[in-house]
């Protein structure tokens, strides 16, 4: 939402009055014409405070605060305030600009079973992938090692891709949400489309499986999510329970794949923007626009629990969740918020309260922040994350020291999607400048050219 309307007039009131105790007569004059409609909205109500003494309160107020976060951060976990190893991908070492024509919306990789046809057969083959999803209406294949594309899909959606997810045992069963209102389960090996579920009226922004892979939510701005669960049926067995990954069955091309029946749906009051599953596989936590409350799904029995995400406990909304994240390595204790706030704000809040941990900030000036789409990914061992969204930058935070760290230059237009690739410590990138980029840890091309700053130093 806009700053609000009083403050603003407020301000301009203070500021007003500062520059004539001071007789700062030149600077004043050119204040009451730029500002002129402004301050003939302000009703001459009694001001008690001038404007230092209210920077002096702000001061206590901070140096009370920096005491306050220094007696918090002794009770936080160590895992939040060890130094990490400054170990992640900030080297661009490859490229695509082929793969599609036109604004590439989601990304993901996966080693996938190829079926190839050799000597008389068909064959299988193990082939680390990157999966996209353009505003093309298309999902491509493309082989992480050549960046050659060996298929096309485009006969699922009548929309762009706006997301996409992957079982956690069934590494070849994928979940797409389109602008069509639509979501898809495909078999990508074979891209047999095995359901497709229009429950939705709206754009499908966000679609996941739960953690262990009996669950399927879809999030829309028809202001609802939709809850679907595995059938119990001999041919689609019940998943376990347990880690991702140690599957109860192996994953296998021939693998009886399951299906899924809506169970439940829940309306919410505006746009959903995010959600979560936590690492519980008990709860879903999602984030609505024009709410200033974090929602969390009991998936048990459906009940909705509220956080307020406002510090001082008040109704007022001044920025969207735009994407949740749990943090990894300690069970979800924590909760990583991406907002739209005009200052790049993002929240590590205390999983299952209102507490905010840290706060992060983006001070660059960025116009019409409240028009992007910020998201972020965590880096495995939780002392880093990546941003996006804003602009044509992704930006590493580091978590000890609440700052950014890096900066990736590469993109040409704003980053959609990112996806970090554990097993070959890769991060993944695309946008709506068409392409698709890997960045790595080492530096394989020893060229820094896509690391500078603007003044031609290493950021």
């Amino acid at each position: 939402m806009p700053s609000d309307p009083n403050s603003l007039t407020l301000t301009h009131f203070l500021i007003l009055k500062f520059l004539e105790n001071n007789n700062y007569t030149s600077t004043l004059e050119a204040f009451r014409q730029e500002a002129k409609e402004i301050i003939e909205e302000q009703n001459n109500e009694q001001i008690n405070e001038p404007l230092t003494a209210i920077i002096q309160e702000y001061l206590f107020n901070q140096l009370q605060s920096n005491v306050e976060n220094m007696s918090l951060e002794r009770s936080i976990d160590d895992y939040l305030i060890t130094p990490g190893n400054n170990k992640y991908p900030r080297y661009l070492c490859e490229s695509f600009s082929q793969i599609h024509n036109n604004n590439i919306l989601s990304v993901r990789t996966q080693t996938l079973p190829i079926r190839n046809f050799s000597d008389g057969e068909y064959q299988f083959s193990e082939i680390p992938t990157i999966i996209t999803g353009s505003a093309d209406k298309s999902i491509r294949l493309t082989s992480l090692l050549t960046g050659d594309t060996f298929n096309v899909c485009n006969n699922i959606h009548k929309g762009g891709i706006l997301c996409m997810d992957f079982h956690p045992n069934y590494h070849h069963l994928m979940l797409t949400g389109s602008m069509d209102s639509t979501c898809a389960l495909i078999n990508i090996t074979t891209l047999d489309i095995l359901q497709t579920f229009k429950d939705h009226v709206k754009f499908v922004v966000r679609a996941k499986f739960s953690i262990d892979g009996n669950m399927i939510v879809t999030a829309s701005y028809d202001h609802t999510i939709n809850i679907y669960k595995v059938l119990n049926e001999e041919s689609n067995p019940i998943l376990s329970p347990t880690s991702p990954y140690t599957p109860l069955t192996p994953s296998t091309p021939n693998t009886p794949l399951p299906k899924y029946n809506k169970i439940h749906s829940i309306t919410f009051g505006g746009n959903i923007e995010s959600m979560c599953f936590l690492p519980d596989n008990q709860y879903l936590i999602v984030g609505i626009r024009g709410d200033n409350y974090l929602h969390y799904i009991n998936l048990t029995n459906f009940s909705d629990k509220k956080y307020n995400m406002n510090s001082n406990g008040d109704d007022w909304v001044s920025f969207t969740p735009m994407d949740l994240s749990p943090s990894p390595r300690n069970h979800g204790k924590y909760l990583l918020v991406s907002t739209d706030d005009e200052n790049g704000r993002i929240i590590l809040f205390r999983t299952h309260s209102s507490r905010q941990i840290y706060n992060f900030y983006d001070l660059e000036m960025i116009p019409n922040r409240k028009l992007t789409n910020p998201r972020h990914c965590w880096h495995p061992d939780g002392k880093y994350f990546f941003t996006f969204g804003v602009d044509s930058f992704i930006r590493i935070y580091d978590i000890v020291t609440k700052s950014i760290v890096h900066k990736l230059k590469g993109h040409k237009d704003v980053v959609r999607d990112i996806w970090f690739d554990q097993d070959r410590d890769l991060l993944i990138s695309c946008g709506f400048d068409k392409t698709v980029k890997i960045w790595s840890v080492e530096d394989t091309t020893n060229q820094n050219s896509d690391q500078l700053n603007d003044n031609g130093n290493i950021f």
